[in-house]
């Protein structure tokens, strides 16, 4: 009976094992700060893959509104993992992030939060202050669709589009500091 309980609790180990090694594969998106003023916005994309998940093709695609933003194709980059990195190409709805194939066959990366690809993006300046602007995962049509070992959906990233402060508002802003650490130098 002892033997029976020993070599269940053993077999329901292993199959724990297995389930929280199979889930170890993600994949997403980060940008620094959680608004963005005009100019370049910098999507980095990080994943894992790290309990033995083996594919020969990776592929991420980031939807985006066009209306908001411009592609800057010059500013993307992909970290070579397999043999084949395939065109970093973009459209008027989505931009490629990484595209790489291994012709040999399936192999495991052992990534753990790994920088993998970059993606550049022009804010468009007529956004108002307040506009959010969310880049997701491009799940459709299957062929273009995210593919990393496995999974073929992940969360994306939105960003608001902070208030610029106008030159005047600025100089003002310095000269009345400016001002304030004259008044108080001359006190002591």
């Amino acid at each position: 009976m002892l033997k029976r309980m020993c070599a269940l609790a053993g077999m329901a180990v292993a199959v724990a094992t297995l389930l929280v090694a199979s889930a170890n594969a993600a994949v997403n998106i980060r940008i620094e700060g959680p608004t963005v003023s005009i100019g370049d916005i910098t999507l980095r994309i990080y994943a894992t893959a790290d309990a033995g998940e083996t594919d020969n093709t990776i592929f991420g695609a980031i939807n985006f509104p066009d209306a908001l933003v411009n592609t800057n194709v010059a500013g993307n980059s992909q970290t070579p993992l397999f043999s084949s990195q395939g065109a970093l190409t973009c459209t008027t709805a989505f931009c490629v992030a990484f595209s790489q194939v291994n012709p040999a066959g399936p192999i495991a990366l052992n990534l753990t939060d790994t920088l993998i690809a970059t993606t550049t993006f022009h804010v468009d300046p007529g956004n108002p202050p307040g506009t959010v602007i969310n880049f997701r995962w491009r799940t459709t049509p299957s062929t273009q669709r995210l593919d990393w070992f496995g999974i073929t959906n992940a969360p994306g990233h939105s960003v608001t589009v902070a208030a610029i402060p106008e030159p005047t508002t600025a100089a003002l802003l310095g000269a009345g500091l400016l001002g304030i650490a004259l008044a108080v130098r001359r006190r002591t």
